[in-house]
């Protein structure tokens, strides 16, 4: 009983600004950017590192260059339908920086998986700490 009162489960988004956000030491955001049309990743940004502001954020999205590990997919296709984009890990470890620069945090990057020569991991991984 005591275990039930301190865990809340709620449906919300991650684009639009919610109370209910605020004041959370952490939020996991795994597999999840890469569903957002590009065009709405600035207003996630500003809800989870603007507004919500958690101590800390883990983030996770594929990488684009380990698509050519996966035999059955094509080279122009991403690895789910519902996927807007994929990034390389340049393009996601640039990314990362542009946060740590306009919300006051910094981060670490981590392949997630095992990693192949020249294209990393399946997965990337940023642990974004705020300063």
């Amino acid at each position: 009983p005591a275990m039930r009162d301190r865990i809340k489960i709620f449906q919300g988004s991650v684009t639009y600004k919610d109370e209910r956000l605020k004041n959370f030491d952490a939020a996991a955001l795994v597999e999840v950017i890469e569903h957002l049309d590009e065009e709405r990743l600035p207003a996630m940004e500003k809800v989870v590192f603007g507004f919500a502001k958690p101590t800390t954020v883990i983030l996770s999205t594929p990488n684009a260059e380990y698509n050519v590990v996966f035999e059955k997919l094509q080279a122009e296709n991403f690895r789910h339908d519902d996927h807007r984009f994929e990034w390389t890990r340049k393009e996601f470890a640039d990314w990362c920086n542009k946060i740590c620069s306009e919300f006051n945090y910094q981060v670490e990057i981590y392949p997630v998986g095992q990693e192949e020569e020249n294209i990393g991991a399946p997965s990337q991984l940023a642990v974004f700490k705020k300063k």
